[in-house]
């Protein structure tokens, strides 16, 4: 079997700008969202780890992130009316984005600021190979 890296892609992007997006967007076939509950989904994983930056406990992180405030908060910036917002709340539920009223670890990112970089590996497994 080679070892090392077969292929590498770069894409530009921001922790506060399209980083979050990207991310949903490349987990799409996991969860089925459309591209405003993305959006949606997006803003709480901004919003998670910015407060993750002042709040280390995970379970008051979770809190806050699920708080009326923190929902108003998004709903606000996203430009979203309350009904429209309570329908992509449910989607999220039902895909299983959140869970219990926290966001799926399956869907966190674990982002860490070392070089300016987000690294994910990607292992496809090929069930259709014969063994050599």
């Amino acid at each position: 079997m080679k070892s090392g890296v077969d292929n590498v892609l770069s894409i530009p992007t921001s922790l506060k700008g399209k980083f979050f997006k990207y991310w949903f967007k490349f987990l799409l076939p996991f969860h089925g969202l459309t591209d405003r509950e993305m959006d949606i989904a997006a803003a709480f994983l901004l919003k998670r780890y910015e407060l993750s930056k002042v709040i280390s406990d995970v379970n008051i992180l979770d809190s806050v992130l699920m708080s009326e405030d923190t929902k108003k908060s998004i709903r606000e910036n996203c430009d979203v009316k309350h009904q429209h917002f309570q329908v992509i709340m449910s989607k999220l539920r039902k895909s299983k984005v959140i869970i219990d009223n926290k966001i799926n670890p399956r869907f966190i990112p674990n982002v860490k600021e070392e070089n300016g970089n987000f690294k994910l590996l990607l292992l496809f497994t090929f069930d259709d190979v014969e063994s050599v």
